[in-house]
């Protein structure tokens, strides 16, 4: 019995950890922000690495860096920082757009990215 328990709980880590690298959101993002301040082009590109993803997110101040990326309920959410910014993207993907609000210290808005083909 205690063999069973222990295999229950890691075959229930090891989903959590698949989880959490969820490949849904990784790869390459083209789109923009439409903000208090004015729109922006952005691109997002995240890799799937163990157990997260990382990546960047491009912006017309520069490349900021992906803190954090976590999923609950279809909802994603992805945390930035750079240029003295940071902030998150919150929203959901529907078939190749990833939408939702954009939130920073620096402007609040929506973001409309859609996946980059690979060639």
């Amino acid at each position: 019995m205690k063999l069973l328990c222990a295999a229950l709980v890691l075959l229930a880590g090891f989903t959590f950890r698949l989880e959490a690298a969820d490949p849904e959101l990784a790869g390459n993002w083209a789109g923009a922000i439409a903000t208090t301040r004015g729109p922006m082009d952005i691109g997002l590109s995240l890799t799937a690495d163990k157990e997260k993803l990382t990546g960047v997110l491009k912006t017309a101040h520069g490349d900021w860096e992906i803190t954090g990326v976590t999923v609950k309920d279809g909802v994603w959410t992805v945390a930035f920082a750079g240029g003295g910014n940071e902030g998150k993207m919150i929203g959901r993907i529907a078939g190749t757009k990833f939408t939702g609000e954009w939130k920073s210290k620096m402007a609040d808005g929506t973001f409309e990215l859609v996946r980059v083909k690979k060639k």
